[in-house]
Protein backbone atom coordinates (compact mmCIF):
# COMPACT_ATOMS: atom_id res chain seq x y z
CA UNK A 1 0.00 0.00 0.00
CA UNK A 2 1.46 3.03 -1.09
CA UNK A 3 2.20 6.28 1.42
CA UNK A 4 0.42 9.34 1.38
CA UNK A 5 2.26 11.94 -0.08
CA UNK A 6 1.46 14.37 2.65
CA UNK A 7 2.50 12.08 5.79
CA UNK A 8 5.47 11.35 4.12
CA UNK A 9 6.21 15.23 3.84
CA UNK A 10 5.04 15.62 7.55
CA UNK A 11 7.71 12.43 8.29
CA UNK A 12 10.76 14.14 6.46
CA UNK A 13 10.16 17.59 8.23
CA UNK A 14 10.29 15.99 11.60
CA UNK A 15 13.19 14.38 11.15
CA UNK A 16 14.87 17.32 8.99
CA UNK A 17 13.53 19.38 12.59
CA UNK A 18 15.06 16.68 14.57
CA UNK A 19 18.62 16.67 13.04
CA UNK A 20 18.83 20.38 12.79
CA UNK A 21 17.30 21.83 15.95
CA UNK A 22 17.82 18.54 17.99
CA UNK A 23 16.32 18.56 21.31
CA UNK A 24 17.85 22.28 22.26
CA UNK A 25 14.65 24.52 24.01
CA UNK A 26 14.31 27.69 22.88
CA UNK A 27 14.35 30.97 25.18
CA UNK A 28 10.81 32.15 26.94
CA UNK A 29 9.21 34.92 28.36
CA UNK A 30 11.48 37.44 26.23
CA UNK A 31 10.51 41.42 26.63
CA UNK A 32 12.36 44.65 26.72
CA UNK A 33 12.66 47.39 28.95
CA UNK A 34 12.54 50.86 26.74
CA UNK A 35 12.47 54.12 28.36
CA UNK A 36 14.31 57.25 27.87
CA UNK A 37 16.39 55.93 25.24
CA UNK A 38 18.24 53.16 27.17
CA UNK A 39 16.76 49.70 26.24
CA UNK A 40 17.43 46.20 27.58
CA UNK A 41 16.52 43.06 26.32
CA UNK A 42 15.43 39.81 28.80
CA UNK A 43 14.58 36.45 28.49
CA UNK A 44 14.06 33.18 30.72
CA UNK A 45 16.08 29.91 29.86
CA UNK A 46 15.20 26.94 32.16
CA UNK A 47 17.47 23.85 30.33
CA UNK A 48 21.00 25.05 31.38
CA UNK A 49 24.00 23.48 29.70
CA UNK A 50 27.80 23.20 29.31
CA UNK A 51 28.51 25.06 26.04
CA UNK A 52 24.70 27.24 26.09
CA UNK A 53 25.21 30.76 24.61
CA UNK A 54 22.52 33.07 22.82
CA UNK A 55 22.48 34.58 19.72
CA UNK A 56 20.80 38.26 19.47
CA UNK A 57 19.10 39.54 16.28
CA UNK A 58 18.67 43.21 16.42
CA UNK A 59 17.06 44.02 12.84
CA UNK A 60 15.45 47.91 12.48
CA UNK A 61 13.40 48.81 9.92
CA UNK A 62 15.55 51.24 7.72
CA UNK A 63 18.58 50.13 8.33
CA UNK A 64 21.06 46.72 8.46
CA UNK A 65 20.78 44.24 10.93
CA UNK A 66 23.12 43.04 13.63
CA UNK A 67 23.58 39.87 15.59
CA UNK A 68 25.64 39.95 19.17
CA UNK A 69 26.42 36.23 21.49
CA UNK A 70 26.09 36.56 25.20
CA UNK A 71 26.20 34.14 28.01
CA UNK A 72 23.90 36.24 30.01
CA UNK A 73 19.99 35.81 29.81
CA UNK A 74 19.71 39.84 29.29
CA UNK A 75 21.69 42.13 26.78
CA UNK A 76 21.68 45.70 26.93
CA UNK A 77 20.88 46.80 23.23
CA UNK A 78 20.82 50.89 23.62
CA UNK A 79 24.27 51.30 21.19
CA UNK A 80 22.24 48.71 17.99
CA UNK A 81 18.81 50.78 18.61
CA UNK A 82 19.68 54.96 18.56
CA UNK A 83 17.36 55.60 16.08
CA UNK A 84 14.63 56.32 18.45
CA UNK A 85 12.50 57.11 15.11
CA UNK A 86 12.91 53.53 13.43
CA UNK A 87 10.68 50.13 15.14
CA UNK A 88 12.80 47.31 16.28
CA UNK A 89 12.27 43.35 15.75
CA UNK A 90 14.50 41.06 18.04
CA UNK A 91 15.13 37.62 17.91
CA UNK A 92 17.36 35.47 20.73
CA UNK A 93 18.04 32.04 19.90
CA UNK A 94 19.58 29.31 22.03
CA UNK A 95 22.73 27.37 21.21
CA UNK A 96 24.66 24.24 22.66
CA UNK A 97 27.74 23.27 20.74
CA UNK A 98 26.52 22.87 17.19
CA UNK A 99 22.96 22.86 17.83
CA UNK A 100 20.53 25.36 18.22
CA UNK A 101 16.94 25.79 18.94
CA UNK A 102 14.18 27.97 17.84
CA UNK A 103 14.33 31.58 18.01
CA UNK A 104 11.73 33.66 20.62
CA UNK A 105 11.24 37.17 19.41
CA UNK A 106 9.74 40.66 20.04
CA UNK A 107 9.20 43.89 18.40
CA UNK A 108 9.33 47.74 20.18
CA UNK A 109 9.61 51.54 19.05
CA UNK A 110 9.38 54.97 20.47
CA UNK A 111 8.10 56.36 17.51
CA UNK A 112 3.97 56.71 17.29
CA UNK A 113 4.19 56.40 13.74
CA UNK A 114 5.29 52.55 13.80
CA UNK A 115 3.35 51.34 16.89
CA UNK A 116 0.68 48.87 16.41
CA UNK A 117 -0.93 47.33 19.36
CA UNK A 118 -1.05 43.73 17.42
CA UNK A 119 2.66 43.94 16.53
CA UNK A 120 4.53 45.72 19.40
CA UNK A 121 4.14 44.25 22.92
CA UNK A 122 5.39 46.67 24.71
CA UNK A 123 5.46 50.25 24.44
CA UNK A 124 8.23 52.51 24.71
CA UNK A 125 8.45 55.52 26.66
CA UNK A 126 10.20 59.13 27.02
CA UNK A 127 9.98 61.21 30.49
CA UNK A 128 8.24 64.50 30.34
CA UNK A 129 11.20 67.33 31.75
CA UNK A 130 10.91 68.14 35.24
CA UNK A 131 8.00 70.46 35.59
CA UNK A 132 8.60 73.69 38.06
CA UNK A 133 5.73 75.51 38.97
CA UNK A 134 4.72 78.96 41.08
CA UNK A 135 1.34 80.49 42.10
CA UNK A 136 0.73 83.76 41.51
CA UNK A 137 -2.40 85.53 42.32
CA UNK A 138 -4.70 84.52 39.62
CA UNK A 139 -2.30 81.72 37.73
CA UNK A 140 0.29 79.31 37.89
CA UNK A 141 3.43 79.80 35.87
CA UNK A 142 5.23 76.06 34.44
CA UNK A 143 8.40 76.02 33.46
CA UNK A 144 11.16 73.32 32.55
CA UNK A 145 13.56 72.20 29.97
CA UNK A 146 13.50 71.40 26.52
CA UNK A 147 13.46 67.74 26.21
CA UNK A 148 16.83 68.12 23.31
CA UNK A 149 18.48 69.93 26.87
CA UNK A 150 17.82 66.09 28.55
CA UNK A 151 18.47 63.02 25.99
CA UNK A 152 20.98 62.98 23.65
CA UNK A 153 19.36 62.36 20.74
CA UNK A 154 19.61 64.03 17.31
CA UNK A 155 15.41 63.96 16.55
CA UNK A 156 14.69 65.76 19.44
CA UNK A 157 16.20 69.56 17.92
CA UNK A 158 12.94 70.16 16.98
CA UNK A 159 9.60 71.63 18.08
CA UNK A 160 7.76 70.37 21.75
CA UNK A 161 4.32 70.45 21.56
CA UNK A 162 2.27 70.08 24.43
CA UNK A 163 -0.91 70.51 26.34
CA UNK A 164 -1.61 71.21 30.16
CA UNK A 165 -5.45 70.32 30.98
CA UNK A 166 -7.06 71.43 34.26
CA UNK A 167 -10.02 71.75 34.99
CA UNK A 168 -11.44 69.90 32.16
CA UNK A 169 -9.87 72.53 30.16
CA UNK A 170 -7.13 71.69 27.34
CA UNK A 171 -4.40 74.34 26.48
CA UNK A 172 -2.14 73.92 23.75
CA UNK A 173 1.70 75.31 23.31
CA UNK A 174 5.04 74.80 21.50
CA UNK A 175 8.41 75.22 22.09
CA UNK A 176 11.80 75.30 20.22
CA UNK A 177 15.03 73.19 20.44
CA UNK A 178 16.68 77.47 20.99
CA UNK A 179 14.88 78.22 24.10
CA UNK A 180 16.36 77.29 27.18
CA UNK A 181 13.65 77.12 29.31
CA UNK A 182 9.55 76.58 28.31
CA UNK A 183 7.23 78.63 29.61
CA UNK A 184 3.05 78.56 30.21
CA UNK A 185 0.66 80.42 32.30
CA UNK A 186 -2.62 78.76 33.59
CA UNK A 187 -5.40 80.73 34.82
CA UNK A 188 -6.97 79.83 37.93
CA UNK A 189 -10.65 80.59 39.35
CA UNK A 190 -11.25 81.97 42.83
CA UNK A 191 -12.80 78.82 43.88
CA UNK A 192 -9.42 76.97 43.86
CA UNK A 193 -8.29 79.14 46.70
CA UNK A 194 -6.84 77.15 49.37
CA UNK A 195 -7.13 73.71 47.60
CA UNK A 196 -4.86 71.41 45.39
CA UNK A 197 -5.25 71.11 41.74
CA UNK A 198 -3.83 68.19 39.50
CA UNK A 199 -2.11 69.45 36.02
CA UNK A 200 -2.31 67.16 33.36
CA UNK A 201 1.11 67.44 30.78
CA UNK A 202 0.80 65.55 27.28
CA UNK A 203 3.55 66.12 24.83
CA UNK A 204 4.63 65.01 21.57
CA UNK A 205 8.59 65.08 19.47
CA UNK A 206 9.48 63.60 16.86
CA UNK A 207 6.22 61.35 17.11
CA UNK A 208 7.69 60.19 20.24
CA UNK A 209 4.65 60.90 22.83
CA UNK A 210 5.36 61.71 26.67
CA UNK A 211 3.21 62.36 29.36
CA UNK A 212 3.48 63.45 33.12
CA UNK A 213 0.85 64.72 36.02
CA UNK A 214 1.50 67.63 38.74
CA UNK A 215 -0.38 68.66 41.86
CA UNK A 216 -0.10 72.26 42.41
CA UNK A 217 -1.87 73.48 45.94
CA UNK A 218 -2.99 77.27 45.82
CA UNK A 219 -2.93 79.45 49.12
CA UNK A 220 -5.72 81.41 50.30
CA UNK A 221 -5.10 84.94 48.32
CA UNK A 222 -5.17 87.52 51.45
CA UNK A 223 -7.31 90.55 50.50
CA UNK A 224 -5.52 94.00 49.62
CA UNK A 225 -5.56 96.54 51.97
CA UNK A 226 -5.62 100.23 51.36
CA UNK A 227 -2.19 101.73 51.57
CA UNK A 228 -3.62 105.33 50.88
CA UNK A 229 -3.42 106.28 54.73
CA UNK A 230 0.15 104.85 55.19
CA UNK A 231 1.09 106.78 52.20
CA UNK A 232 -0.23 109.96 53.54
CA UNK A 233 1.18 109.69 57.28
CA UNK A 234 4.57 109.09 55.57
CA UNK A 235 4.12 112.24 53.31
CA UNK A 236 3.02 114.14 57.06
CA UNK A 237 5.86 112.77 59.17
CA UNK A 238 8.43 113.44 56.57
CA UNK A 239 7.23 117.05 55.91
CA UNK A 240 7.17 117.23 60.05
CA UNK A 241 10.41 116.08 59.71
CA UNK A 242 11.54 118.58 57.30
CA UNK A 243 10.64 121.37 59.63
CA UNK A 244 12.30 120.10 62.88
CA UNK A 245 15.14 119.49 60.63
CA UNK A 246 15.46 123.06 59.07
CA UNK A 247 14.52 124.58 62.87
CA UNK A 248 17.63 123.09 64.19
CA UNK A 249 19.94 124.14 61.57
CA UNK A 250 18.84 127.67 61.56
CA UNK A 251 19.52 127.68 65.74
CA UNK A 252 22.64 126.24 65.14
CA UNK A 253 23.47 129.01 62.56
CA UNK A 254 22.74 131.66 65.12
CA UNK A 255 24.61 130.09 67.67
CA UNK A 256 27.97 129.56 65.19
CA UNK A 257 27.64 133.75 64.71
CA UNK A 258 28.21 133.75 68.82
CA UNK A 259 30.86 131.20 69.73
CA UNK A 260 33.90 132.61 71.11
CA UNK A 261 36.65 132.73 69.59
CA UNK A 262 38.80 129.80 68.00
CA UNK A 263 41.55 129.06 70.23
CA UNK A 264 44.75 129.20 68.29
CA UNK A 265 45.94 125.91 68.62
CA UNK A 266 42.56 124.53 66.76
CA UNK A 267 43.33 127.15 63.83
CA UNK A 268 46.72 125.65 63.52
CA UNK A 269 45.29 122.27 63.40
CA UNK A 270 42.69 123.00 61.14
CA UNK A 271 44.68 122.77 57.11
CA UNK A 272 43.98 125.11 54.35
CA UNK A 273 42.66 127.99 56.85
CA UNK A 274 44.50 131.20 57.93
CA UNK A 275 44.42 131.90 61.48
CA UNK A 276 41.57 134.86 61.29
CA UNK A 277 39.50 133.01 58.62
CA UNK A 278 38.15 130.67 61.77
CA UNK A 279 37.30 134.61 63.66
CA UNK A 280 33.61 136.12 63.02
CA UNK A 281 33.38 139.01 60.98
CA UNK A 282 32.61 141.02 64.12
CA UNK A 283 35.73 139.66 66.10
CA UNK A 284 38.19 140.61 63.45
CA UNK A 285 41.37 143.12 64.65
CA UNK A 286 41.16 145.86 62.95
CA UNK A 287 44.49 147.83 62.21
CA UNK A 288 44.83 150.86 60.93
CA UNK A 289 48.45 152.92 60.00
CA UNK A 290 48.99 155.30 62.87
CA UNK A 291 49.01 158.89 61.32
CA UNK A 292 50.93 161.80 62.60
CA UNK A 293 49.87 165.06 62.88
CA UNK A 294 51.13 168.71 63.89
CA UNK A 295 50.65 169.75 67.95
CA UNK A 296 47.59 171.68 68.30
CA UNK A 297 47.56 174.36 70.88
CA UNK A 298 45.58 173.56 74.07
CA UNK A 299 45.01 177.23 74.81
CA UNK A 300 42.20 179.33 72.56
CA UNK A 301 44.18 182.71 70.71
CA UNK A 302 41.96 184.76 73.30
CA UNK A 303 43.35 184.12 76.43
CA UNK A 304 42.47 186.25 79.60
CA UNK A 305 41.11 189.11 77.56
CA UNK A 306 43.94 189.74 74.75
CA UNK A 307 43.04 189.51 71.02
CA UNK A 308 46.17 187.18 70.61
CA UNK A 309 49.95 186.81 70.88
CA UNK A 310 51.92 188.31 68.84
CA UNK A 311 54.86 186.88 67.31
CA UNK A 312 57.06 188.69 69.96
CA UNK A 313 55.15 186.93 72.46
CA UNK A 314 56.90 185.03 75.44
CA UNK A 315 54.68 182.30 75.02
CA UNK A 316 56.70 181.69 71.78
CA UNK A 317 59.27 179.70 73.05
CA UNK A 318 56.94 176.95 74.00
CA UNK A 319 55.71 176.77 70.72
CA UNK A 320 59.02 176.50 69.29
CA UNK A 321 59.46 173.66 71.38
CA UNK A 322 56.56 171.17 70.30
CA UNK A 323 58.14 170.56 66.04
CA UNK A 324 60.80 168.51 68.34
CA UNK A 325 57.75 166.23 69.17
CA UNK A 326 56.07 166.21 65.45
CA UNK A 327 59.41 165.20 63.85
CA UNK A 328 60.30 162.39 66.29
CA UNK A 329 59.19 158.21 65.24
CA UNK A 330 55.28 157.87 65.42
CA UNK A 331 55.51 154.62 67.77
CA UNK A 332 58.04 156.47 70.13
CA UNK A 333 56.31 158.23 73.35
CA UNK A 334 55.68 161.55 73.19
CA UNK A 335 56.20 163.63 76.74
CA UNK A 336 55.93 167.25 77.19
CA UNK A 337 58.32 169.65 77.75
CA UNK A 338 58.41 172.93 80.26
CA UNK A 339 61.08 175.43 81.00
CA UNK A 340 61.19 176.91 84.37
CA UNK A 341 62.47 180.24 85.44
CA UNK A 342 66.05 179.40 84.55
CA UNK A 343 65.68 178.95 81.15
CA UNK A 344 65.58 174.95 81.61
CA UNK A 345 63.77 172.25 79.75
CA UNK A 346 61.91 170.16 81.71
CA UNK A 347 60.53 166.99 80.00
CA UNK A 348 57.09 165.49 82.60
CA UNK A 349 56.90 162.05 82.38
CA UNK A 350 53.50 159.84 83.70
CA UNK A 351 54.01 157.06 86.09
CA UNK A 352 52.78 154.48 84.05
CA UNK A 353 49.96 152.64 85.28
CA UNK A 354 48.73 155.64 88.12
CA UNK A 355 48.77 158.80 85.46
CA UNK A 356 45.65 160.17 84.00
CA UNK A 357 44.38 160.15 80.33
CA UNK A 358 45.04 163.42 79.95
CA UNK A 359 48.57 164.93 80.68
CA UNK A 360 48.80 167.65 83.27
CA UNK A 361 50.76 170.49 81.80
CA UNK A 362 52.44 173.82 82.39
CA UNK A 363 52.30 176.68 79.89
CA UNK A 364 54.49 180.29 80.74
CA UNK A 365 52.07 182.84 79.22
CA UNK A 366 54.40 186.00 80.56
CA UNK A 367 56.89 187.17 83.07
CA UNK A 368 56.44 185.02 86.25
CA UNK A 369 53.40 184.31 84.71
CA UNK A 370 52.21 180.59 84.37
CA UNK A 371 49.15 178.63 83.36
CA UNK A 372 48.47 174.92 84.11
CA UNK A 373 46.54 172.36 81.64
CA UNK A 374 45.84 169.31 80.53
CA UNK A 375 47.05 167.77 77.20
CA UNK A 376 46.65 163.76 75.93
CA UNK A 377 48.68 161.23 77.53
CA UNK A 378 51.11 159.39 75.00
CA UNK A 379 50.93 155.95 73.96
CA UNK A 380 53.05 153.28 76.11
CA UNK A 381 54.82 150.80 74.62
Amino acid sequence: MPMDPIFQFGVFYALLCQCVFGSVPSATNISVVCHNFVNVLYWNYSHPAEQLKFSVLVRPYQSDSQTVDTSQTYLDISNYSKDAADDYFVAVTAHVGQEKSESASIQFTYSKDFYNENQHKYKCSMDFPAVNTSVHKDEIEVSFQHPSLIYEQDILYEEFIYKITHDQKKTSYSCFDDEDVCTAKIHLNQSVAGHCVELKFEGKIAAIPTNTYKNVCVPHQTPETDHTGLIAGLLGGGFVLLFITVGVVWVLCKKWNDWPKVPEVLRSIIPGQPPTALLPQSEQPAFSQPKCSGHQPLLNEDSNGSGGSTPDSPDKKVYEQKPDLVDTDPYEPKFPITEDSDGESTVIEPSGYNSPKNLEIEIEIGPEDYAEGYGPRPAVI
